[in-house]
């Protein structure tokens, strides 16, 4: 793409694929010697890129050892760790197929491979979440420095927004598959690069493999394979037509051989029994999308009545200025990286990061579902508009304002919004983990208030009771009339715990709330004590 010169002192960040003597951004318009370019980045090799990566893993696992958090929260957590460590790895041994599963098995195959050598236990989930977590940064760097070749400070900087994000912290040290897909796709990114730039066919082949699994990981990813496509489709040799032929089949085989056998059943059986549990796809059963949904928030979901604070274009557009995520210092810069993009990008870059960021925003923004840790899907590329932004403003002088005062201000501005979204990090895990212990000191309470031999009617985190106690308990949820009936048919004292308020607010009309209304005005409830919002009641009167 042709562009406008510029002079020397407005040089704009180039993506390094146009050459020395017509790219904006080369290496002598940033002050960097073309004759010291290549021995920095031999000197830097994969030393910058796993630096990044040991900037999240060190502090983030730090953190879960010295709390003794073992990763399991909420319902999710619990559930991959079951199935994955359980269910999945029983299945490897026994050579038999996988049991079905409400999301992808990408992530639970990885956690039974790593159970098979440490045992079911929930730090096998940890350990792979950990890892992956630690790659993202990784290939962020490699993606970027890939993209930018003269700009080894942006692709450090982009590493460091991306290993310093608190989201991404907390996603490393749970069982949960998020870190999983996004450390995958962004592996597929930089191997996409890489193909453009040399050719090789392996290079596709990587990218290929890797967003096929990033998706049996998250779904989410089977979007961001869209854009991935489009990029890998200009990247084709068209000088050797049956070349690009061939790199296109074998990149197309690679993925349809790891997504046709888990995806191929479960769409056949939603195509032929659309209200059947489908294998593996729970989520595409369950989600609904219209671009509308971006300017509402306010829905009526499968999991009840969804009521937000801001609508769910809003809530996607603002998450980059969490300090959960960039903070407020950092994330408007990601403005000024798209008007750097736009001025000085190729068109195949701009539909590389910008078309990932972008799929991802829509479709979350078009969504039913509000949940920050679905943000960090496009954590990569908005780490690459901001360290964008951030050196196409240090290398403009401003007015009278020298270029090397103004570098000093925005590398100021930068170290400034790091230390805060590092501490904003620190803050998140600590106060996620202490959530956990809160979880289990309600559990620790439950147990002291019921008798030997009852049973518990439950509300809210029931895997945390069945993981950690031996007492019995059922989801009202789960339980239709018929089936509470039979568990009140037993002569075991029963009790129920819930968050009544929630209950009516968000699931009046549905499983929770009717069961709930069917014991309260049935066999009748009597309070017990109460512990933060949650009140455990004895069912009956003896």
């Amino acid at each position: 793409m042709s562009q406008p010169a510029v002079s020397q002192s407005q040089p704009a960040v180039s993506d390094g694929h146009t050459p020395p003597a017509l790219a904006r951004g080369s290496a002598s318009r940033f002050g960097v010697a073309e004759l010291g370019l290549g021995a920095a980045r031999r000197r830097a090799g994969l030393v910058g890129p796993l630096l990044c990566g040991l900037l999240l893993a060190v502090p983030a696992g730090g953190i879960a050892v010295l709390r003794a958090f073992d990763g399991l929260y909420g319902q999710d957590a619990y559930a991959y760790f079951d199935y994955g460590a359980i269910s999945v790895r029983q299945s490897i041994l026994h050579l038999a197929p996988l049991e079905a599963f409400f999301w992808p098995p990408g992530y639970p195959v990885l956690v039974a491979l790593t159970a098979m050598a440490l045992g079911p236990i929930p730090l096998a989930g940890q350990i792979v979440s950990l890892l992956m977590g630690a790659l993202v940064p990784v290939c962020t760097v490699l993606l970027a420095r890939e993209l930018f070749p003269s700009e080894i400070g942006l692709a450090m900087l982009a590493g460091g927004l991306v290993a310093l994000c608190g989201q991404l912290w907390q996603s490393s040290i749970v069982v949960m598959a998020d870190t999983t897909g996004l450390a995958l796709a962004t592996l597929s990114a930089w191997a996409l690069v890489r193909y453009s730039r040399t050719g090789q066919v392996r290079w596709l082949l990587i990218a290929s493999a890797a967003v096929a699994y990033a998706t049996l990981a998250r779904w989410i990813y089977g979007l961001v394979a869209i854009p991935f496509a489009a990029y890998a489709l200009a990247a084709l040799p068209r000088a050797r037509p049956r070349t690009a032929v061939l790199h296109a089949a074998v990149g197309v085989l690679v993925a349809a051989a790891l997504l046709v056998p888990v995806l191929g059943p479960p769409l056949l059986g939603l195509l032929s029994h659309p209200s059947a549990p489908a294998a593996f796809a729970g989520n595409l059963q369950v989600y609904s999308w219209s671009p509308l949904n971006a300017l509402r928030r306010d829905f009526f979901t499968a999991d009840g009545h969804l009521a937000y604070a801001q609508p769910n274009g809003v809530y996607y557009a603002v998450a980059p200025a969490n300090l959960a995520f960039f903070g407020p210092l950092l994330a408007p810069w990601i403005v000024v990286g798209l008007w750097a993009a736009g001025r000085g990008w190729r068109w195949s870059t701009l539909l590389l990061v910008l078309g990932w960021a972008g799929v991802v925003y829509a479709f979350h923004a078009g969504a039913a579902w509000q949940n920050f840790r679905f943000s960090l899907a496009y954590l990569p590329p908005l780490a690459i508009l901001v360290a964008a932004g951030l050196v196409w403003t240090a290398h403009r002088a401003w007015w009278r304002v020298d270029r090397r005062v103004v570098g000093m201000l925005v590398g100021a501005w930068a170290a400034l919004g790091l230390l805060t979204t590092a501490g904003g990090a620190v803050r998140l895990v600590e106060g996620f983990i202490d959530r956990k212990a809160d979880d289990l000191a309600l559990v620790h309470w439950v147990q002291t208030e019921t008798p030997p031999g009852a049973q518990l009617l439950r509300f809210g985190p029931t895997l945390a009771f069945r993981h950690y106690t031996s007492l019995p308990t059922f989801d009202l949820f789960d339980l239709s009339p018929v089936d509470l009936d039979a568990v009140l048919a037993t002569r075991a004292p029963t009790y129920v715990l819930l968050d009544e308020q929630n209950v009516e607010d968000q699931w009046l009309g549905q499983p929770p709330a009717v069961n709930w209304h069917l014991l309260r005005d049935g066999p009748g409830v009597a309070e017990i004590g109460s512990q933060g919002s949650f009140t455990l009641l004895r069912v009956g009167s003896g």
